[in-house]
């Protein structure tokens, strides 16, 4: 029997689709990413990939357990006190039952019990700003050089710091007249010079990710490897993390198998998937059956190309960031429906982080109107979801049928939100 492919899952923060090679109208960028696009280049990507939640722990914890936040119950940071409750079983507990040694190298935001997660081993654990790229790297290699030789098939979680706020304790900024502002955001002089910062911690990784390829070629890995490249939701910005609108929660996903025509050729997908597929394709592709009480679906159909659709609907969500803002949404190809089950004095939350720097200090009286409880998009014709069409008698039957879908999935999928607040798990920690 051929030897099941080793899997390294490489995680950044709040990087939404910022990479040269998803220069899009709605991600327009100059980017410098030259490892990355090979990986696009020669393995599979997704252009159409979607997070559950737009904050870096909720997100994380569907990926960990093909569950949606409320269902697994980390519905918060756990900076802020959550924590993925050992109920759940998690990725690498699956892959473990399927004859995986399972490691993890790096930051992880899932918990602050990692040895819980089910991990054989782990890197030592430290404060998040210390799995920077300048205190990790040497870690990333020594793993692979450790294991180039195993008897099992390893499965490693490689996570850094980068690429979340501050930008400019990483790496060194770009120039601000060489970056493209997506559309989300203002052309203003404040708004290029923090994304020049944010387009440098970018390039940094890309860098890390040549030095991590080189090294498993260097030790006859790479046939056999599967490496996935992604993150947990989208850029740290305005009107993007934090938001259900697309630049919070469209990600990129990056699989490279060179031994694989699955994962190989430069193929480009464009079926809507969320996070919570990765973790029964893995278990699929490492000749598991993925389990009946989750979420996620496999994409190995679709890679083999016994079907051409996936999803047609994709559901996101919020409850707690920095305040409680419970927030659900639906979109499909063509519609997206967001219901806001709190008042906000602001069009929307903007995280303390991005409030203190270039972006949010822009922008924080633009953003500074009440919004409505249910928002309406019609993303075929207002792809930038510039427009809220609720309100509007024309698509009042949308309305009324989008939010019928939504509640009913709310209530498949037992959202506590439906019978009142959700009131906020643990208290204050701050160990990762």
């Amino acid at each position: 029997m051929t030897r099941k492919p080793n899997i390294i899952l490489f995680i950044t923060h709040d990087q939404g689709q910022f990479l040269r090679c998803y220069n899009t109208v709605q991600t327009p960028n100059n980017l410098h990413t030259p490892n990355l696009d090979k990986i696009a280049k020669d393995g599979i990507k997704f252009t159409n990939n979607f997070c559950t939640a737009p904050q870096c722990s909720p997100s994380r914890g569907s990926l960990q357990t093909s569950l949606y936040p409320h269902q697994n119950g980390l519905m918060g940071l756990t900076n802020r006190g959550w924590n993925l409750p050992e109920s759940n079983k998690t990725l690498p507990m699956y892959m473990k039952e399927l004859g995986y040694t399972t490691h993890l190298v790096g930051l992880q935001h899932e918990t602050n019990f990692p040895e819980k997660l089910g991990y054989d081993t782990m890197s030592k654990r430290t404060k998040d700003y210390k799995y920077n790229i300048n205190k990790i790297e040497k870690d990333f290699l020594h793993f692979i050089e450790v294991h180039r030789a195993d008897d099992k098939p390893f499965y490693a979680n490689f996570g850094t710091i980068e690429t979340h706020r501050p930008f400019s304790a990483w790496a060194n900024p770009v120039d601000a007249n060489d970056v493209e502002v997506p559309p989300f955001l203002p052309d203003h002089e404040m708004i290029r010079k923090d994304l020049g910062e944010f387009y440098g911690a970018i390039e940094k990784v890309d860098n890390l990710i040549g030095k991590i390829m080189d090294r498993l070629q260097d030790t006859n890995l790479l046939e056999n490897t599967l490496f996935i490249y992604t993150t947990d939701h989208g850029g740290a910005f305005p009107r993007s993390k934090c938001t259900l609108y697309d630049p919070g929660i469209k990600t990129l996903l990056l699989m490279s198998l060179t031994s694989s025509e699955l994962f190989s050729g430069g193929k480009v997908y464009d079926q809507m998937i969320s996070n919570i597929d990765l973790l029964p394709s893995l278990i699929d592709l490492a000749r598991g059956k993925p389990p009946h009480n989750i979420e996620g679906k496999s994409i190995l159909p679709l890679l083999k190309g016994e079907i051409d659709e996936f999803r047609d609907r994709i559901f996101a969500e919020k409850t707690y960031h920095e305040l409680y803002d419970p927030i659900r949404c639906m979109r499909t190809k063509n519609f997206k429906i967001i219901y806001n089950f709190e008042p906000l004095d602001t069009l929307y939350q903007i995280p303390v982080d991005i409030l203190k720097d270039l972006s949010g200090q822009y922008m924080k009286e633009i953003y500074n109107h009440p919004r409505i409880a249910e928002e309406l998009y019609d993303l075929e014709n207002d792809p930038n979801e510039t427009m809220n069409l609720a309100e509007n008698p024309e698509f009042e039957g949308i309305v009324g049928t989008l939010k019928k879908d939504l509640f009913n999935w709310m209530k498949y999928t037992n959202d506590h939100l439906l019978f009142g607040k959700i009131f906020k798990q643990g208290s204050a920690s701050f160990t990762y």
